[in-house]
């Protein structure tokens, strides 16, 4: 297991979502938005679950995010709503078909999918939120 290991992973199983078809996945909160949809996702919290007298076991929690940038027409607003859903079915799909990370992780947990929006730079964007919590097994060796 290693957190390195986990990261790239998710970022491969992000990179594999086609419907819709993300332009870019970028690791941390982006500052600005070359093109969309685009994916991003980024460390939120870390918490330890269960502590030996040698050991601790962690969960590290992930925000994954999806932009889709506004446009005036009616009909392109529209159709970002199947986007936004079809994205919440898909990242989970993707991420449900590798729950330990390819070994890199004890368990994973995909929170509630939330919707809103943000401005970046000056653009409107409909975002998609998806809390993916990441379980590290003996992540932390304790020396007496």
């Amino acid at each position: 297991m290693s957190r390195s290991g986990a990261i790239n992973r998710i970022d491969a199983l992000l990179s594999t979502v086609s419907d819709p078809a993300f332009v870019s996945v970028m690791r941390g909160e982006p500052l600005g938005i070359a093109g969309t949809p685009a994916l991003a996702f980024w460390i939120t919290s870390r918490d330890v679950d269960f502590l030996t007298l040698t050991k601790a076991t962690s969960s590290c929690n992930f925000l994954i995010r999806g932009y889709f940038r506004m446009q005036t027409s009616a009909d392109v607003r529209e159709s970002i709503e199947l986007d936004v859903w079809d994205a919440m079915v898909n990242i989970d799909t993707a991420l449900r078909s590798d729950a330990d990370l390819s070994g890199n992780a004890i368990d994973t947990d995909i929170g509630t999918a939330t919707t809103g929006y943000t401005e970046i730079s000056g653009v409107a964007y409909r975002t998609m939120d998806i809390p993916y919590s990441v379980m590290l097994g003996n992540e932390v060796t304790i020396t007496p």
